[in-house]
């Protein structure tokens, strides 16, 4: 590439990061869909509707880090007046579609399989009630993403942007054992896939990220009516940076899918057979 057409293309760089988070969220989504309905044949076909169930058992681990990230917020605002009252890690059970605060799946008919929940109690009418509400429902967030840095760690003895601006990208530091980013990486596969809050979870959080949302917004505006805030390209460089790390994480859960994927293929066309 050349001086000229270098610089032409630096100009659509930052907007090409910040785009590039929300292509590859979308790539994500439907690399995991499409992981998902491969294991789902490869249990079918070993052991029938049973073999159905195949996927949630392999993610175990991720479900019981999602309801005890529930668990653990929960436990932070017991000052407030919070208090467990059941957790359930995991445990496979059908249910009728009425309980707000259990985590759905797989509905058939009237009937949907609830796999883990954690239930509290809190004071009504208080504006912390709706406030650890809010934070109880995106727990799973915020505990699946720190569980996805330890693991990526585990896997690689590097942090996960240790790399990002190295001429000479090392994806395991010198030395460590060979085993350990074969482990780990089934454990970010089923950490992330349990990572996105449920649809119960955003309803009990709503009011949270609302009201969260709204103030952003209201800074925002502020902060450019009073000259603050400048909506110009150093802000842009700013956002760009930031979207660069994200580019980089979802890229890394992009190509641990695609392995999984080619894996689950090949077993898949050998039981076709």
């Amino acid at each position: 590439m050349d001086p000229t057409q270098a610089a032409a293309f630096s100009k659509y760089l930052p907007w090409l990061e910040i785009a590039g988070v929300f292509v590859l969220f979308i790539i994500l989504r439907f690399s995991r869909r499409e992981l998902r309905r491969r294991v789902d044949e490869i249990g079918y076909r070993l052991m029938r509707e049973k073999g159905l169930l195949m996927w949630f058992w392999l993610n175990a681990p991720g479900v019981m880090v999602h309801e005890l990230s529930h668990a653990l917020m929960v436990l932070l605002f017991y000052p407030f007046g919070f208090r467990i009252t059941s957790i359930t890690l995991f445990h496979i059970k059908p249910q009728a579609q009425r309980n707000a605060g259990s985590r759905v799946m797989n509905r058939s008919g009237r009937f949907s399989l609830q796999l883990g929940e954690v239930q509290y109690a809190r004071p009504q009418g208080k504006l912390m009630s709706y406030i650890g509400d809010g934070f109880s429902g995106i727990a799973p967030l915020i505990g699946g993403t720190l569980m996805f840095l330890l693991l990526y760690w585990l896997a690689t003895g590097y942090a996960l942007w240790d790399n990002v601006h190295s001429a000479h990208l090392q994806l395991l530091r010198p030395g460590w054992p060979i085993w350990a980013p074969i482990i780990a990486s089934y454990f970010i596969l089923t950490i992330t896939s349990e990572l996105w809050p449920s649809r119960q979870d955003w309803r009990g959080a709503r009011w949270l990220v609302g009201g969260l949302l709204i103030l952003t917004i209201f800074l925002i505006a502020l902060l450019w009516y009073v000259r603050v805030l400048v909506f110009n390209h150093t802000l842009l460089l700013a956002l760009a940076s930031i979207a660069f790390y994200i580019d980089f994480a979802l890229i890394i859960l992009v190509a641990l899918d695609i392995v999984f994927l080619v894996i689950a293929e090949v077993f898949v066309q050998v039981l076709r057979r």
